[in-house]
């Protein structure tokens, strides 16, 4: 299969020290989000599970981070972290930070934050916007999708109801829906899936928001619906320059919309890099086996090769590298029993396995 390679460009980046902040933590001024040390625990009957485990990155301002990974790998429960939308049995460790550099200059720990407080309700929803998987769950039955799309405006963006309308149908027109102004009065069953995931975008681009969460916005939809969607979002993004964290287990749609990878494995981040390298030259296994599993529609004759094995339960969770049990080129006596860290395998690549070492390290 032929991929459309985005390369994009690494600019030249200043650190500097937020004025508010009181700690004096430094955050790189071309850095919108920056999450370090992350994890989250859920209590069960069976005892705390870890679902995302020491989980660091960053989204830069006008840029696509994919993240890409199996069901099961903590894609999704590290972004409603991020949101602050974890169920009751979820645990964010305090030690975790979760920086953000609100529209204003500020910057804020939404770690620190209540849940339910008043700056964390204005940053979700507003600054920070989410397209869920699938828009006929999370859009209401009951509502137009006018009505929620206006109550969400006038949230976030303090208009009348009247301009809150009218922001409504230039953002379904936008978003590619014909006669917008007709459809804004409809109910979500009155849609097409492609109909309703143009709508749930242009529901959370409707506050203007700085960082857009994609999560797996294209599963449930079929293969030509599922490309208009995703270039749809590529040129929004560039449009009013935001910032998307794109959520996914497909690589080959990673391929198509990132600038940079992030590849996660049972809580953990296994490989990153910017998006063109991790394609072109994977080093960690697991990122090798999902671009085998790919199929290749330029041979005739093309046998897909899954990755072997099962992603393991997280109440079951191996020693050593996670990823042992089903690695082909995994040492016995090694593997199983030590946690290798993350190692630069050059200036932007970054991978946790034993069989590299740190390119940076100092002879």
């Amino acid at each position: 299969m032929q991929l459309t390679l985005i390369k994009s460009v690494i600019e030249a980046r200043v650190t500097v020290t937020a004025a508010n902040d009181p700690k004096g933590v430094t955050m790189n001024a071309e850095t919108l989000l920056e999450v370090r040390g992350l994890n989250v625990l859920f209590k069960t009957d069976e005892g705390l599970i870890t679902a995302v485990d020491s989980v660091d990155f960053d989204v830069n301002r006008g840029k696509v981070l994919g993240i890409v990974g199996e069901s099961g790998s903590g894609k999704s429960v590290t972004t409603l972290a991020i949101m602050r939308l974890l169920p009751k049995n979820g645990l964010l460790n305090q030690a975790s930070q979760i920086n953000y550099r609100r529209t204003d200059g500020s910057k804020v720990d939404v770690v620190k934050l209540n849940h339910n407080s008043t700056e964390m309700r204005d940053i979700r929803g507003g600054e920070i916007s989410m397209i869920f998987q699938e828009p006929m769950a999370s859009f209401s039955p009951v509502w137009t999708i006018g009505n929620q799309m206006i109550e969400a405006i006038r949230l976030h963006r303090k208009l009348d109801k009247h301009a809150a309308r009218k922001v409504a149908i230039e953002m379904l027109e936008k978003v590619g829906i014909s006669n917008p102004a007709m459809r804004v009065d409809q109910y979500p069953h009155e849609l097409s899936g492609g109909m309703r995931q143009r709508a749930m975008i242009g529901m959370a681009l409707s506050t203007d928001p700085s960082l857009l969460i994609a999560d797996e916005p294209t599963t449930a939809l079929d293969v030509t619906i599922q490309a208009q969607i995703l270039e749809l979002m590529r040129s929004l993004q560039q449009e009013f320059n935001m910032s998307i964290i794109f959520i996914t287990h497909d690589i080959g749609v990673i391929a198509r919309v990132a600038d940079e990878v992030v590849v996660m494995y049972l809580g953990n981040i296994v490989e990153r890099g910017q998006t063109v390298d991790v394609i072109h030259d994977p080093k960690h296994p697991y990122t090798k086996g999902l671009i085998a599993a790919l199929p290749d529609w330029t041979k005739v004759v093309h046998r897909l090769t899954p990755v072997g094995g099962d992603i393991p339960s997280p109440l079951e969770r191996p020693t050593g590298c996670p990823f042992h049990p089903r690695c082909d080129s995994a040492i016995p006596g090694v593997c199983d029993k030590s946690t290798p860290a993350e190692v630069f395998v050059g200036d932007s690549r970054r991978v946790s396995c034993i069989l590299y070492k740190d390119e940076t390290a100092q002879a």
